[in-house]
């Protein structure tokens, strides 16, 4: 009976809600507007609750997320920054690079609430992956085809970054971008299921293991490839030769091993092979002439031997080859003349012979490197028609004769290196002298004649080398006024004579000035004090070394190193790269005389100051104490007398000093760094000197024959057998002058040996 009833109840329930239903059946359907309203509120709301989680820093812009308020929800799609709808309401693109963003993508469900989302670019921003799975679902599939999360903070594995999503559910992915990150572990094979893939970027980040070759049996669709910037260890895969749409290979600054394979010549479209900074040994493969769209090669930096293969030379649409830091022998090829859209050719730092092609090919260089090898031969004239020339280094060679006037014609020639090689004559004038040289390094040639009166004409000049030639004549002044942004001026070795011209000190960014090795006479100029950039200590690497380009839509950076030799801390050292953190005065080794002037030591920034063997006098200035971050002071081979500043204890940065073979008298001041600098050498030949690291005791400095002569016995054997001989010379003189007389003058000597006789007989 109840079981009836209820079954009457609920016929009744039914019959009572048909009106009703029948109402509903009748009314008008919603228009899409209000649908996709409803959608818009649904998709609203969950980018809210993401927002809700994040954290902004814009700078100096106001955030975008400013304008998600639940107030405009209705209408995100339309007053929401950075999202992009459909017309059903969907977002399909969620894009707010660069916008401070600070945070995680936890609570951002990309699989089950934007079922519609194709495009999500974060690129630059602070976000992390957080618990992704908290709260949110892991199963389901993505529309997403483009995701660009690099330049974040994402750590982990590859995976970790894209969860909630699995690669299984990004099937319609074709971008990947999650460069710049803190991504650490191999490259998972389950990659492989984003068969769609065809930009794949992960570069720049910790990444190791080896390459999975399943990416490229599955990616058909890839072109570009970017892994560089990791630590990626293994061989190239041979597969590599089935992902035949491959434009961009860019492994570089990895430690990859092993050869390149063969199979590489099947990637007939590829434009840009970046293997740069690896460990890849073996030969070039002949193959590589097979990569006809070819645009960059660069390989610099491995172990490659052998030939360049000549194949090479078919790459016609090829525009830079960077082939250096190798063991690549041999001579370069007269076919290089076929590669006529060349831009930058280096093939420095190998073990190249014969002489440079007079002809190679292209007249739109802008870079040629070609040093450090063992080319023969002249200068080539044919540099002179490279009128887009920026970078000219032919380096550490074995080039001779002179150089022509035309080199100075080339108008947008900002970097030149002859240095080290066997380069004689004169620097000729050139009728149109370059004014756009920064950076000119002509040492350790053989060069003569006069200081350069080409350089006259370089207004941006910044460093000048034209240490160990042949250099005579006079310092000209005019480089005060003609060259004011010399930052470095380096004229050692050679013949150089006369005076120092004060108008150096013009030079407000000069912050080295190497003159040693000369025969420069007179005073050090007290103007030298206000050298502006040798006052505060350098700090930045701010140095021009590069000349950008595009090429392949992106840019390429054409590199150049200011190199120069510096006497530091009593050795020759080559300094390269930091040479902008360098400054400091070398003046030794000429004829320089008067006192060393005070306002040397406002140059606080000084890292090393070189006076000696110049015939300086007076005593070492009291302000020697401001030098606080001096490194190497060497004031040896002079005349200065006096007391040593006690301030010198207080050069903190002091690691190599130097006042040997001077009239320096009194206690040695110790404590601080000085203690440390227990050499007594670098105090030897000054025969006042007493205290540590001196054997010799202050108190009985005025009774002690060590203490006149100064310093240790071994210091002083020279003078110690100096003044022996002084004394026997003196004995022998006097010995002669008394017995010559007697034997040269009769009536003396028989005056003498009378009064002998006379004495003799007394005795008996």
């Amino acid at each position: 009976m109840a079981l009836r009833s209820q079954k009457h109840a609920s016929k009744s329930i039914i019959l009572h809600c048909i009106p009703f239903l029948l109402l509903l059946l009748s009314a008008p359907p919603l228009p899409i507007s209000s649908t996709a309203t409803i959608i818009q509120r649904g998709e609203a709301e969950s980018l809210l609750r993401w927002k809700s989680t994040l954290s902004t820093s814009a700078g100096g812009g106001a955030s975008p997320l400013t304008t998600w308020s639940p107030a405009s929800s209705s209408s995100a799609c339309s007053s929401w920054r950075g999202v992009t709808c459909d017309a059903a309401g969907h977002v399909t693109e969620l894009s707010l690079p660069g916008t401070g963003l600070h945070g995680t993508l936890a609570a951002l469900d990309l699989a089950i609430a934007f079922p519609a989302l194709a495009k999500l670019n974060l690129r630059h921003n602070s976000l992390t992956t957080g618990d992704a799975t908290a709260g949110v679902s892991t199963t389901g599939s993505s529309n997403l085809t483009y995701l660009d999360l690099s330049d974040n903070a994402f750590p982990g594995h590859i995976l970790d970054a894209l969860l909630p999503l699995s690669p299984a559910t990004l099937r319609q992915l074709s971008y990947l971008n999650f460069s710049s990150n803190g991504l650490y572990g191999p490259i998972p094979m389950s990659l492989s299921a984003m068969e769609k893939m065809r930009v794949f970027d992960v570069s720049r980040n910790s990444l190791n293991g080896d390459i999975p070759p399943e990416l490229f049996n599955n990616w058909a669709e890839l072109t570009q490839f970017r892994v560089q910037n990791n630590s990626i260890t293994g061989r190239i895969p041979p597969a590599i030769g089935n992902a035949t749409k491959l434009q961009h290979l860019r492994l570089a600054k990895n430690k990859l091993t092993g050869e390149i394979p063969v199979e590489i010549g099947r990637l007939g479209s590829l434009q840009a092979l970046e293997l740069d900074d690896n460990f890849l040994t073996g030969m070039i493969p002949e193959s590589v002439g097979n990569l006809t769209e070819l645009v960059m090669m660069v390989l610099f930096s491995n172990s490659f031997t052998g030939v360049i293969p000549p194949e090479i030379f078919n790459l016609t649409a090829l525009r830079s080859i960077d082939v250096s830091m190798n063991q690549l022998h041999g001579e370069v090829p007269a076919a290089i003349s076929s590669l006529r859209n060349l831009r930058g050719l280096d093939l420095s730092s190998n073990k190249f012979t014969g002489t440079i092609p007079s002809d190679l090919g292209s007249r739109q260089f802008q870079t040629i490197v070609l040093a450090n090898n063992s080319f023969l031969g002249e200068f080539p004239l044919t540099f002179c028609q490279q009128n887009f020339l920026e970078i000219l280094d032919l380096s550490n060679n074995q080039l001779h004769g002179g150089i022509p006037s035309c080199l100075w014609h080339l108008q947008n020639l900002v970097f030149m290196d002859l240095s080290h090689n066997t380069f004689s004559g004169d620097v000729l004038m050139s009728t149109y002298p370059n004014s756009s040289l920064i950076s000119v390094h002509l040492a350790n040639n053989h060069f003569t004649g006069e200081y350069p009166m080409v350089l006259k004409g370089c207004k941006l000049l910044t460093i000048l080398d034209l240490g160990s030639n042949h250099f005579s004549g006079t310092i000209p002044s005019w480089i005060g006024t003609s060259n004011p942004l010399l930052r470095f001026l380096i004229l050692r070795s050679n013949v150089f004579q006369g005076s120092i011209p004060r108008e150096l000190s013009q030079l407000s960014h000069l912050q080295l000035l190497d003159l040693a090795m000369n025969n420069l006479v007179g005073l050090i100029p007290r103007s030298f004090g206000n050298f502006t950039s040798m006052i505060q200590p350098k700090t930045e690497l701010n140095l021009p070394m590069t000349t950008r380009h595009g090429i392949l839509g992106g840019y390429v950076d054409y590199v150049y190193i200011n190199r120069i030799g510096i006497n530091w801390k009593r050795q020759n050292h080559a300094f390269e790269g930091i040479i902008a953190l360098m400054a400091g005065i070398d003046l030794s080794s000429n004829y320089l005389s008067n006192e060393i002037p005070p306002e040397l030591c406002n140059l606080e920034g000084m890292r090393f100051l070189n006076l000696s063997r110049n015939r300086l006098s007076g005593v070492i200035p009291k302000e020697i104490g401001n030098l606080k971050i001096v490194e190497s002071l060497d004031f040896s081979w002079n005349e200065l007398f006096g007391s040593i500043p006690s301030n010198i204890s207080e050069l903190m940065s002091l690691s190599s000093l130097n006042l040997s073979n001077n009239h320096l008298s009194g206690e040695i001041p110790s404590g601080y760094q000085l203690r440390t600098l227990a050499d007594p050498s670098i105090y030897g030949n000054n025969f006042g000197l007493c205290g540590f690291p001196l054997n010799i005791s202050c108190s009985n400095i005025s009774n002690s024959t060590p203490a006149l002569i100064g310093g240790s016995k071994d210091n002083n054997e020279p003078e110690i057998l100096s003044w022996f001989y002084s004394v026997f010379a003196g004995l022998v003189f006097g010995f002669w002058l008394w017995f010559g007389v007697l034997l040269l003058f009769k009536p003396w000597r028989f005056a003498f040996f009378h009064q002998v006789d006379h004495i003799q007989k007394k005795i008996m």
